[in-house]
């Protein structure tokens, strides 16, 4: 063989080997390529996103809840009061009622004692009903203010004179902290012009924690235009607030107007 025909068969040889060798190459880059795809392990970690950051709890917005949660006594219903016929006195008499969880009455305390108006005023008192205060929708023993205003449809005389009355602190010991709301001032209700008739209509007004006047709602009324001038008077009281454990808390006192009739005193 001629050195010519030697190199050719070299040359050959060489162009063979670098194809297989790039083939190989070739080969193994894919399939290093395919193994990474498969292999989470050897991809870079994604980038971690801070999950935002959650609102601190409403504790504020907690507790004032919690003390909202308390409902005070109310009235449910209300029985007539007939003003006394052998007395032409005006007077306003106060009880403090104490209530049972189911809304009965345990015991009539005497506030603001105007004979002959009490014995007239308590008997009334004696058949109504009352729903309890409750705590979280958990009735309790509580108790309850209540006001029988008498005054004659003729005035003869100025409206008379009333003493703010508060309850005593010291009693909030047995009451297991509460202290019922005091009555600061009064208004006495106007008999209407157009009618001769008589009895009682009974508000029940809600004094708010500051002490305020809030709504007033009728729980009895008779017709002939009282409970309009009844509720006008009782926006007029002035409150103490009510206190538990310390605290103002809401409450309701309730007002019985009793109207004496212009027919049976003509004064």
């Amino acid at each position: 063989m001629s050195s010519k025909q030697m190199r050719v068969i070299a040359a050959a040889s060489l162009v063979f080997a670098s194809g297989a060798w790039l083939g190989g190459a070739s080969e193994a880059f894919a399939a290093n390529s395919q193994t990474s795809s498969q292999n989470p392990a050897s991809m870079p970690a994604p980038v971690q996103v801070n999950p935002p950051a959650q609102a601190p709890p409403a504790t504020a917005r907690n507790q004032d809840t919690a003390r909202n949660a308390y409902k005070p006594a109310a009235v449910l219903s209300a029985a007539d009061v007939q003003f006394p016929f052998q007395t032409a006195a005006d007077g306003v008499v106060v009880f403090d009622v104490s209530l049972g969880p189911g809304g009965e009455i345990r015991k009539i305390n005497v506030l603001n004692n105007v004979p002959p108006f009490t014995a007239a005023a308590k008997g009334s008192l004696r058949a109504w009903k009352f729903s309890p205060a409750s705590e979280a929708g958990r009735a309790e023993e509580s108790e309850m203010l209540v006001a029988f205003v008498f005054r004659h449809s003729v005035y003869i005389a100025n409206e008379p004179p009333f003493t703010p009355l508060a309850p005593s602190k010291e009693s909030a010991d047995a009451r297991r902290g509460f202290v019922p709301p005091g009555i600061l001032s009064i208004s006495y209700a106007a008999y209407p012009a157009s009618t001769i008739a008589m009895g009682a209509v009974i508000v029940q007004a809600n004094v708010q924690p500051n002490g305020a006047a809030g709504e007033v709602g009728t729980v009895r009324d008779i017709e002939g235009g009282f409970g309009p001038l009844a509720i006008d008077a009782a926006k007029h009281w002035r409150f103490q607030a009510a206190a538990r454990d310390g605290r103002p808390v809401p409450s309701k006192v309730a007002i019985a107007f009793v109207f004496s009739s212009r027919a049976l005193n003509p004064f």
